[in-house]
């Protein structure tokens, strides 16, 4: 869900005086937006422009996830435990962006500064590192196929191209807010629901039965400017239902997300919401449910 957001095109800065463009790469021609030319329509109303990165263009995302859940098993109805469990993700990442094929981006070198998961279930806390933390990568689409290896051209382990994979599922695909963001000027306060193949692609659809959105929302509140840019905000709300193995879990969210109006790259995102869980315990007697709170917090920089 963290990197399904579309934030996964990042990158680290190079050295002083160094040339943007990646050795071998070829910067691909394009039209840039000229300064003070930003697509705002009359009346009040906001264009969007979706444009993608070009080869040299690097992005750092930050990204944050709790859950807490307080988890409570009943036999015949009656409560006999109750326990505090949750988890946890944070992650730095760096992305170049080495090529294109004017659709979407088709190469990219990924760093991972960090990447930590945490477990807590009672008083225990368990932090565990990813594979991928300290880590580069380059993730290139060969012939309909991604193929990743380590920075120099070396191969990497199965368990390295999972988590790779897993966190890069937007790679190769046209940019995703552009997928659903109406293309005609909104106005503050319109309000439009994405398809169920888009949300599936951004957030997961997981696994078992599978994922499940519903009461989609987005509703564009207007324009506002952050170091010299412009930004449009979102305000999102929905329900995602997940059933696995005869447990349901229900999550109400609601939260932002602003994009440059120029671009169309996601700047932030944030993610607040009540959980719900529902399962079976091990005899037909016993009954799990658990309710809790999340919250989500993503950020982008470009350079």
């Amino acid at each position: 869900m963290l990197s399904s957001l579309g934030l996964g095109c990042g990158g680290a800065p190079p050295p002083a005086g160094a040339s943007t463009v990646p050795s071998g790469a070829t910067r691909e021609p394009s039209t840039p937006p000229t300064p003070g030319s930003e697509p705002v329509a009359e009346d009040g109303k906001t264009a969007f422009r979706f444009t993608l990165p070009r080869p040299g263009d690097q992005r750092v995302d930050r990204e944050s996830f709790t859950l807490a859940l307080d988890i409570v098993l009943t036999d015949k109805g009656k409560t006999v435990a109750t326990e505090k469990n949750g988890e946890g993700k944070r992650m730095l990442r760096h992305t170049t962006v080495l090529a294109s094929d004017g659709k979407a981006v088709t190469k990219k070198k990924v760093r991972y500064e960090e990447m930590i998961k945490v477990a807590k279930k009672g008083e225990r806390e368990q932090r565990t590192p990813s594979p991928l933390t300290g880590k580069t990568y380059v993730i290139n689409l060969q012939q309909g196929k991604v193929v990743i290896t380590g920075a120099g051209g070396e191969p990497v382990s199965d368990v390295e191209i999972e988590a790779v994979l897993d966190d890069n599922k937007e790679f190769g695909k046209p940019p995703q807010f552009a997928a659903f963001v109406p293309k005609h000027p909104l106005a503050p306060g319109e309000t439009f629901s994405p398809p169920a193949e888009v949300l599936a692609d951004m957030f997961g659809s997981g696994g078992g039965e599978g994922k499940r959105y519903s009461d989609v929302l987005f509703t564009f509140k207007g324009t506002e400017e952050r170091a010299g840019k412009r930004l449009g905000k979102f305000e999102l709300a929905m329900t995602v239902t997940e059933a696995s193995k005869g447990a349901t879990t229900t999550m109400h969210t609601r939260g932002t997300v602003l994009l440059m109006i120029d671009t169309g790259w996601p700047v932030e995102l944030s993610l607040q919401g009540k959980v719900e869980l529902s399962a079976p315990g091990d005899k037909p007697s016993q009954k799990v449910t658990g309710s809790g709170e999340l919250e989500m917090k993503l950020a982008a920089e470009y350079r």
